[in-house]
């Protein structure tokens, strides 16, 4: 009886054995697991970083509605409230055209200048997370108009400016982001003739840079920086701090910056206070998005 158990244990651990091979030699033929590619989304919680675009592009079907102001410079004095008297306004709407491709028109006034402004905005690379593409590529380019009856003297030519930028950002970590702008404006309200040193040039290199750190699931503090690379004559750098804040479908962007303009040409080309002398204007953006083509699928 013994030799029989004997005997049926050693049966069972050679087939025991034997399946853990047949096991192993499974494994084999699969090999090594591959990673799970991801996109590496949100690395700014809008379109937005102050003035500078970032590398958020709005949903195929969405209506992204951008509402922007400024006071006046705290320079103003108390008669003007330190600027509050003062304002300026950008109403825009943002959509999605694909997952990749979005378009923007807005109407501004600022100092008294009307200004009508559209562009386009196209992704290019979108980071991953296995850092195959390491950063996210961006192109925008757009046009503004300068309306107004007040300066006939200006031709059509010259109340249009163009500008390009390509946007290139890397998320770093959940909560730390930087982007670089590299931006070609073209302003025919400038002087054709060749600038001095009072006088910007028609075409125009800036750089901008912008970063984000995120100090709270919906809160982040944004940082930005545009040097105007050629001659820029008496205008100064824009540069701009804030904090954004998402609450009930709305974000909501409160800054201190020194420009009050609100489109590209207006803030990279025609800022003219330095934080130095106070020149610094208490802003906010708002914006807040509407689903007008639902994707396929979609159940409410």
């Amino acid at each position: 009886m013994v030799g029989k158990f004997k005997i049926l244990m050693a049966l069972t651990s050679i087939l025991s054995l034997s399946t853990l091979h047949a096991q192993a030699d499974d494994f084999d033929l699969l090999g090594e697991e591959k990673p799970v590619v991801t996109k590496v989304n949100y690395a700014f919680k809008t379109t937005k970083v102050i003035n500078l675009q970032s590398t958020e592009v709005t949903d195929k079907g969405v209506l992204d509605f951008k509402m922007m102001h400024r006071f006046g410079p705290t320079n103003a004095g108390p008669y003007e409230a330190f600027g509050l008297d003062q304002s300026t306004v950008r109403f825009g709407f943002e959509y999605g055209i694909t997952y990749s491709t979005m378009i923007s028109a807005g109407r501004s006034n600022v100092n008294g200048l009307k200004n009508l402004d559209f562009f386009v905005k196209q992704r290019i690379l979108h980071q991953n997370s296995t850092n195959t593409i390491p950063v996210s590529v961006l192109a925008v380019a757009g046009t503004q108009y300068l309306t107004g009856s007040n300066f006939n003297v200006l031709t059509n030519q010259q109340r249009s400016s163009y500008f390009a930028q390509l946007i290139v950002a890397r998320k770093f970590d959940e909560d730390f982001t930087l982007e670089l702008v590299p931006t070609w404006l073209y302003n025919a309200k400038n002087p054709p003739t060749m600038p001095t040193l009072e006088t910007p040039s028609v075409s125009q290199l800036a750089l901008g840079i912008g970063l984000r750190h995120k100090i709270s699931p919906r809160s982040s503090i944004n940082l930005e920086y545009i040097p105007i690379l050629t001659n820029k004559g008496t205008v100064t750098n824009c540069f701009s701090i804030g904090m954004d804040v998402e609450t009930g479908g709305h974000v909501f962007q409160f800054h201190l910056t020194n420009s009050p303009g609100l489109n590209e040409t207006q803030f990279i080309s025609n800022t003219t206070d330095p934080w130095k002398s106070g020149g610094i204007r208490l802003g906010f953006n708002l914006s807040r998005v509407f689903t007008v083509v639902k994707p396929k699928g979609f159940k409410k």
